[in-house]
């Protein structure tokens, strides 16, 4: 599939950008084009929450940052709960592990200066994390474009009923919409 072309970074500053959709259709890569317009536009003090996993099965996946100029990164070793998990209890368990992890970078990113904040795979954290919490990191940065996953290829069950009622929640409160 072709590569998405991004708005003009001009469009989205100051602005909170949701990028939704299924596995595999590119919301990272075009989240990582928007930072490259971004940095190349002159935008300071970059944040890149990267709450993807590593690459499992052909799914996810961390946001590649060389090459694109300085970017803070706060990363954690996050775990894909539906993809390694083998029962609903332990799915729960991983998800809840990783909410426990991104709560540590939400600290962390509360006292970071920043003008503009992107996050790879926020579905991850509201899989089990605090849609109210993560707002309030988010909401007094200028400018935020974030993507996750919004779709059905990896079942339903709790878990993703909950990332799905999050999703649409956190979709509802932002500014621009880019579903893919």
């Amino acid at each position: 599939m072709p590569p998405i072309e991004p708005p003009p970074w001009e469009d989205l500053r100051g602005l909170k950008t949701c990028i939704a959709g299924e596995v595999n259709t590119g919301k990272t890569r075009l989240l990582r084009r928007i930072l490259a317009a971004a940095l190349a536009a002159g935008e300071r003090e970059v944040v890149l929450l990267d709450l993807a996993p590593e690459r499992t099965r052909g799914i996810g996946g961390k946001l590649e940052v060389a090459g694109l100029g300085e970017v803070q990164v706060l990363t954690a070793p996050i775990k894909p709960p539906r993809l390694l998990g083998r029962t609903p209890q332990e799915v729960l368990a991983l998800a809840r592990n990783n909410a426990r992890l991104i709560e540590g970078l939400l600290r962390r990113l509360e006292v970071s200066p920043r003008g503009a904040v992107f996050v790879n795979d926020v579905s991850l954290y509201l899989q089990a994390g605090d849609l109210e919490r993560l707002w309030r990191v988010l909401e007094p940065v200028p400018s935020v474009v974030l993507n996750g996953y919004y779709g059905r290829s990896l079942g339903g069950g709790e878990l993703g009923e909950r990332e799905r009622r999050a999703m649409q929640e956190l979709m509802s409160r932002c500014q621009r919409l880019i579903r893919l």
